[in-house]
This record gives structure tokens, C-alpha cells and sequence, in this order.
């Protein structure tokens, strides 16, 4: 398996995701079968090929602690997540975020204030980049703004990047901000 695993290994990724999303694989681990098992059950693949790929992906996934195997009472073992396969379903996710524009604007913009202090610049840096790639429009330095609302994305940065959310960010709903006429010709909005 190559180095990095979600690039090079659709298998590793497709584990890890279902992994994060189910929380546990539980299966009876006395059977001979038992890999089989968490395939067919949580995966639904019946080609063999693609089984024993996966087989050996979640052995290499246990061998570089991603996940952990733990034998519970009653003869059945559980799969889940360690910290560090946390962390790259928690990166996984951030590379592929993107803001809820389906909704029809309420005539509300979303504005975030922030003041991340100068010790914390990496995360305040890599924060900035990730508001840029979701397209929320920066009025000033440490003020953006969106007709989207994009709370739950803070949020979920904040926990990422170790930012704490109570501290340094304000997040609030406006029906007016100067450069309207701006950022509706930024937004496409009418």
C-alpha cells in the first residue's frame, strides 16, 4: 500500500469512510471467515477479487493503527477507528467540504469575525485557505461573509484545527452589511 492511503488506495478510503459513518463493525469473530464477513456485511461486495483486496486493506489498515481490532465478550470482535484513522477521516473531510447552496437565499448574510492570536498561525493561515475554498468572500482581513450559512463548516474547522470557537470566532446573521451591491454581484444574487 502506498504511502499516502487515500490517494492511492480506493479500498482504504471506502473502509475508513464506512468506518466513521457505521461507528463500529461488530462480527462473531470465531468463524474462520470472519474478514468475509465484515466485506459482505458492511461493504455488500460479492466478487471475490474485491473481497480479498479489501481483506488485505484492512489488515494493512490494523497494521498502521488506523484501526484497531478488539475482542469483546460473547466471541465477537470489533473493528472502529483509532485516533489516527480519526484524524485522516477528519482530513478527508476537509479536502472535500463544500457549502449548502441549494437553499434559496432568505436575504440574510452570514458573517464571521475572527481574531486568532499570532502563536496559533499555522492554524489561523490553513483556516483562511479553507474559508477561500468554500467561497465565502473576505470584506476585510478577518471578516467574511455568505448568503449560505456556514456555521456547522466553523465549527468543524475549529475542532480540525484546534482553534477554540468560544474564544476567538463570531459568527452572526445580518440583513444589512456595507457592500451589498458587491457581494450580491460576487454571490450571483438578484
Amino acid at each position: 500500500m502506498a504511502r499516502n492511503i487515500w490517494r492511492n488506495n480506493i479500498n482504504a478510503r471506502e473502509i475508513l469512510l464506512t468506518l466513521a459513518r457505521v461507528g463500529i463493525f461488530v462480527v462473531a469473530s470465531t468463524s474462520p471467515y470472519f474478514f468475509s464477513k465484515v466485506i459482505e456485511q458492511y461493504f455488500k461486495d460479492q466478487i471475490k477479487i474485491r473481497r480479498t483486496a479489501k481483506k488485505r486493506t484492512l489488515l494493512e489498515l490494523e497494521k498502521r493503527k488506523y484501526i484497531s481490532f478488539e475482542e469483546r465478550s460473547g466471541g465477537s470482535l470489533e473493528i472502529k477507528l483509532t485516533h489516527r484513522g480519526r484524524m485522516f477521516v477528519r482530513k478527508y473531510k476537509i479536502d472535500t467540504m463544500e457549502l449548502d447552496r441549494t437553499k434559496e437565499w432568505d436575504g440574510k448574510w452570514r458573517v464571521l469575525l475572527y481574531d486568532i492570536p499570532t502563536r496559533y498561525k499555522n492554524a489561523s493561515d490553513a483556516f483562511r485557505e479553507k474559508l477561500k475554498q468554500l467561497g465565502v468572500y473576505q470584506l476585510q482581513k478577518s471578516v467574511w461573509v455568505s448568503p449560505h450559512d456556514f456555521h456547522a463548516e466553523i465549527e468543524f474547522l475549529c475542532g480540525v484545527f484546534g482553534i477554540n470557537i468560544n474564544k476567538y470566532i463570531l459568527y452572526f446573521t445580518t440583513s444589512q452589511i456595507p457592500k451589498e451591491k458587491i457581494l450580491k454581484n460576487f454571490f450571483v444574487l438578484s
